[in-house]
């Protein structure tokens, strides 16, 4: 008996709610495999394949989109699924919340798949895969123009799907169709809305936080010789300390940007690391990568090739990386607890630009800049601003790509306070163009502002946190995120499990809270 066979044999003799979700059960578990397998593709294209395997590496992933589209859309499913929901309605007292859920997922998965012909469905992931490395030819290259039929064509293509996604889930725009596809409770309205409330706080706060950072000596700029190795034996000892398994995922360095893929049990973390780089950005990527392996690796066991057993989508993946790398990550007891390690690793005894205090500084300074990775935490949602104004534009006012780095020159004059000299600080910066993510730039904010509500949850209950992120110890904020989080899998959206831990609608308060303490007084 094959493997899919013994499973679906094991599922027909455990007692199900209505006839016809075990099969159902099966049949997403299939799927999961596929998605497993594509992920596992994606991610090593960005690592070991090697650059003249491209066109056959893409075929591989296009055929195996064609096989998930095909047997999620087919009729068995469509029918079977129908079937199945008209029971539950019929019968709600039969189904657990945990079935309940999966059921709920299993259409939510049907319905973004069904909305697209397979031609756009399969367009819009060749497309993800191949634009990562346009970006970065665009980028070698400082070419807009040569970078703006690539644009023209991902923004067509995003446009019609916006259009069909509306249609099919009855939204207000179609912007807010692609939205959903990361942050399915909030409304474009309600983004808009947040952005105008943070804009008046932020820009005083970042105000008075340079007037601050005048008045302050300059931190030491990092001094020393940093080798692969060494860096990656430190980032390697961060994985251990938040927790992530090593019997069940890796640490690699990515050719190209940094991410996480694969799957709960082959977690691939990648960073970027070569022996000029400066150990912080490195270290950066490793708390921000793995605190997205550590979700993986925690997902809920039992359901882990259902969909409600999966994670909650990038805003969740965001605002956990965020809570490790940009909150936890930043403050001055984690630079004493690295500090003394990472004088040791380097062989930097007695390096003044090592001391704990001006590595917090580093990594606290207000950059005034026109390029999104190299601003600090506060400056970043100003960009952030920039961004989502203009692709929202591109996708409902239809706005023309050709128009793009005229927009940009005119918000980043408004946001920023300068315009771009060149391309390359401009519009030619943001990948999420080349690889179709629209929608996904305003979950950086709602991730921060997730993030900061879950710092503040976490140490209510802990008030001994600082002087655990002084020892090194993060497994309370581990556990916490495992119990709060990782346990809930996709039994509900992101924003409805922020209010199952607060106990309240999404707010800015604590975010606020945490850039004043960051910037303005140096607590916790």
């Amino acid at each position: 008996m094959t493997d899919a066979s013994q499973e679906k044999a094991n599922l027909k003799t455990v007692a199900e709610p209505a006839e016809g979700y075990n099969d159902l059960k099966f049949y997403f578990a299939n799927l999961n495999t596929m998605f497993n397998i594509r992920n596992t593709l994606a991610v090593d294209m960005m690592t070991a394949m090697p650059s003249g395997s491209l066109k056959r590496r893409l075929n591989d992933i296009s055929s195996i989109t064609k096989r998930i589209y095909a047997e999620t859309t087919t009729p068995t499913v469509t029918k079977l699924l129908d079937k199945v929901e008209n029971e539950a309605a019929k019968n709600p007292e039969n189904w657990n919340d945990w079935d309940k859920a999966n059921l709920v997922e299993m259409r939510r998965i049907h319905s973004h798949l069904s909305a697209l012909p397979p031609d756009l469905y399969i367009a819009s992931v060749q497309i993800a895969n191949q634009g990562r490395r346009m970006h970065a030819d665009a980028m070698r290259g400082n070419d807009w123009k040569a970078a703006e039929p690539h644009i023209e064509k991902v923004v067509d293509l995003y446009r019609r799907i916006g259009d069909l996604k509306q249609k099919k889930f009855e939204t207000a725009s179609p912007y807010r169709a692609l939205l959903a596809g990361y942050a399915s409770d909030i409304s474009m309205h309600q983004m808009d809305d947040l952005y105008d409330s943070l804009l008046g706080p932020l820009n005083s706060l970042y105000l008075k936080a340079l007037e601050k950072q005048k008045s302050q000596p300059a931190p030491i700029a990092l001094e020393g010789s940093f080798s692969k190795k060494d860096q990656m034996w430190l980032n390697k000892t961060i994985l251990e300390m938040i927790g992530f398994d090593f019997e069940r995922g890796g640490l690699y360095v990515s050719n190209l940007t940094p991410m996480t893929g694969g799957n709960a049990d082959d977690v691939r973390v990648l960073v970027r690391c070569d022996d000029n780089t400066n150990f912080l950005d490195s270290l950066e990527d490793t708390l921000y990568q793995g605190a997205r392996g550590l979700y993986y690796q925690n997902l809920p066991n039992e359901w882990k090739t259902q969909p409600v057993g999966q994670d909650q989508g990038a805003i969740m993946m965001n605002a956990l990386s965020i809570l490790f790398e940009t909150i936890i990550g930043r403050t001055p007891q984690f630079f004493d607890f690295i500090s003394v390690r990472a004088e040791g690793v380097f062989r930097q005894f007695k390096n003044k630009s090592f001391e704990p205090e001006n590595l917090y500084q580093l990594k606290k300074i207000i950059n005034p800049t026109l390029i999104r990775n190299d601003a600090d935490e506060l400056s970043k949602i100003f960009h952030d601003i920039l961004r989502y104004r203009i692709e929202r534009d591109l996708i409902n006012e239809g706005m023309s790509v050709k128009d793009i780095p005229e927009r940009w020159n005119e918000e980043s004059k408004t946001l920023l306070g300068g315009q771009p000299s060149n391309i390359m600080q401009g519009a030619l910066q943001n990948p999420d163009w080349f690889t179709g993510r629209f929608g996904f730039i305003p979950t950086n904010t709602l991730s921060h502002v997730m993030a900061a509500e879950m710092h503040e949850k976490i140490y209510s209950s802990n008030s001994d946190l600082s002087s655990q992120i002084q020892k090194g110890h993060l497994e309370n904020v581990s556990e916490w995120v495992k119990d709060n989080v990782c346990s809930v899998g996709h039994k509900c959206g992101p924003l409805e499990t922020m209010k199952n831990v607060t106990g309240k609608d999404l707010a800015t308060d604590a975010l606020l809270k945490h850039l004043e303490r960051r910037y303005l007084s140096d607590k916790r």
